[in-house]
């Protein structure tokens, strides 16, 4: 065995050269990194594969200090961050992260695929997960775990790396918040669903299209289906694609909890003429997209139905009836499947658009 004095001889000149090397090589980093931030919970080789070439610094984190709302960054030279994450359960903070990233309701970039509950958000991948733990808050709404990962121009779409980070911060501060929530499988791709044909979507949340009528496909070929989530995912998807062209035709979202009423509510003021009688507030079909809305596990559900196609190419756009149609049927399959209670289906009027 070699004395003390050689083993302190060699530790220093391994600190030396591995200073040398951290100070040359940004791509030594990440696991510095990922070892000392957010809680350890990030993987350095995720890390190094978002940040390549960066010259990392640490950023603000509040990962172990015990706060409510866990946030931490990776910052380039010039101290902005390049990738940041939080996550909070506080029901106030909740709302306003994911009113951030509908303004107003649009679909997802998309969903993730099933096991991970969350989208491709506005500025990276969001996670949503119910905290049994918590309870439920002071109006009655059960509390919930957003978890956001947030990129400097760091990823265009949804890589795997970046949602490994996400679902690994959301594991951690899932425990260090008390949510109760289960851990997640670390995913191993972040894109959007493979397509299948109406045949295969028997044990999917989308199996009810084989039970309903469904209109012909703008080419006259049939129709596809991409059906990403599970049944309890807190944003469901299924859409219909022509066969053909491999194009959404329509694309029908579940969205759960009371935090989806105000997008939904400005959604419709926004974007519809609503007649004297009836408000924002309502079930109602429009141009463009349709709303039904029920109750579920005491709070909000708002289902969405929204017709793609290209204005100048309105023979690839169904008629909203044949919508609306659609919507009925995924939102009575919904609510089934959730045992939801006071289901309002949108009436038969099709309301212009605002201002035009």
């Amino acid at each position: 065995m070699p004395s003390g004095r050689v083993l302190g001889i060699v530790a220093v000149v391994l600190a030396v050269v591995a200073g040398g090397g951290y100070s040359t090589k940004p791509l030594w980093q990440p696991w510095w990194y990922a070892a000392t931030l957010c809680g350890g919970y990030v993987s350095g080789s995720d890390l190094a594969e978002l940040l390549p070439n960066e010259r990392l610094q640490a950023g603000k984190d509040t990962f172990g200090a015990g706060h409510v709302r866990l946030r931490c960054a990776v910052n380039s030279d010039d101290q902005h961050f390049v990738l940041a994450a939080e996550a909070q359960t506080e029901p106030s903070d909740v709302r306003l992260a994911l009113g951030m990233e509908f303004t107003i309701p649009h679909e997802p970039d998309y969903v993730f695929p099933k096991g991970t509950p969350g989208f491709y958000g506005e500025f990276g991948p969001v996670i949503i997960q119910e905290c049994p733990k918590l309870g439920r808050d002071s109006s009655g709404r059960k509390q919930r775990l957003v978890t956001r990962v947030f990129g400097h121009f760091v990823e265009t779409k949804a890589t795997p790396e970046s949602l490994r980070i996400a679902v690994s911060v959301a594991n951690g501060a899932a425990a260090e918040l008390g949510c109760g929530a289960k851990p997640l499988p670390l995913p191993d791709h972040a894109g959007p669903s493979r397509t299948m044909a109406l045949r295969e979507t028997a044990g999917t949340m989308c199996d009810w299209l084989t039970r309903t009528p469904l209109p012909k496909s703008p080419s006259g070929k049939g129709w596809k289906v991409a059906a990403p989530t599970n049944m309890r995912a807190p944003i469901t998807n299924c859409s219909l694609l022509d066969a053909k062209t491999g194009k959404s035709v329509v694309d029908l979202t579940g969205w759960y909890g009371d935090w989806t009423d105000d997008p939904f509510e400005m959604l419709l003021a926004a974007n519809v003429t609503i007649p004297k009688g009836l408000s924002s507030r309502d079930a109602l079909m429009s141009e463009n997209f349709g709303r039904a809305k029920a109750r579920c596990s005491g709070e909000s559900a708002n289902f969405l139905a929204s017709r793609n196609g290209m204005e100048e190419a309105r023979s690839a756009q169904l008629p909203m009836s044949q919508v609306r149609s659609l919507l009925n049927s995924f939102a009575k399959d919904q609510a089934e499947r959730r045992g939801c209670t006071g289901l309002e289906l949108p009436g038969t009027t099709i309301h212009p658009r605002a201002n035009g």
